[in-house]
């Protein structure tokens, strides 16, 4: 009868001590590496858009006969307005459009100043063509040549296209001047 007494105990004691131990061994903290981050996407090597443009709502009617220029020279151009779906996010829409597009044109008009949806654009497309200087912000000036237009600062240091007062052939000259600006690095 000792002997069974003794092996009940010694088992007993087995299962108690394995227990423990488990116990103990979740606890412990575990030495991890931690996962990598992932990688960003990379930039489409060829993005979708050649340019995106961005333009006072006022200005529409210039900046569709503008798009349809540059798109009879082979540049594939991006603007609201040629983007909209049913039911989609504008700000989303905008967004996706300005960083899938290799190159930045504001069209500075006279109703430029007083729409908010512009200058968020005028700041990403800044912004993106600071970080990157493959990638340019064109201004495109329209409206009255006698009228001054008030270019904020980071705009006004780049040459841009006038627009303002050009016959049908200066109009021409200078969508072949964008068009070789922007289709420059296209792969």
């Amino acid at each position: 009868m000792a002997g069974l007494v003794l092996t009940v105990v010694g088992t007993l004691a087995t299962l108690v001590g394995t227990y423990i131990a488990v116990r103990e061994y979740r606890r412990r903290p575990r030495a991890t590496t931690p996962s990598p981050e992932p990688a960003p996407a990379p930039a489409p090597a060829d993005p979708p858009y050649d340019v995106f443009i961005a333009y006072a709502d006022t200005d529409a009617p210039w900046v569709r006969d503008f798009a349809a220029r540059l798109t009879a020279r082979g540049v594939r151009v991006a603007y609201d307005e040629l983007l909209a779906q049913p039911g989609g996010v504008r700000v989303h829409t905008l967004e996706r459009a300005i960083r899938d597009a290799a190159h930045g044109l504001l069209v500075f008009g006279p109703g430029v100043r007083d729409d908010g949806w512009v200058r968020r654009e005028y700041a990403a497309l800044m912004r993106r063509s600071l970080e990157n200087e493959a990638q340019r912000f064109v201004p495109v000036l329209i409206g009255d040549p006698g009228e001054p237009l008030d270019l904020p600062e980071f705009a006004e240091v780049l040459y841009p296209a006038d627009f303002r007062g050009a016959d049908d052939a200066a109009y021409d000259r200078l969508c072949e001047q964008i068009t070789r600006a922007v289709l420059t690095n296209r792969a």
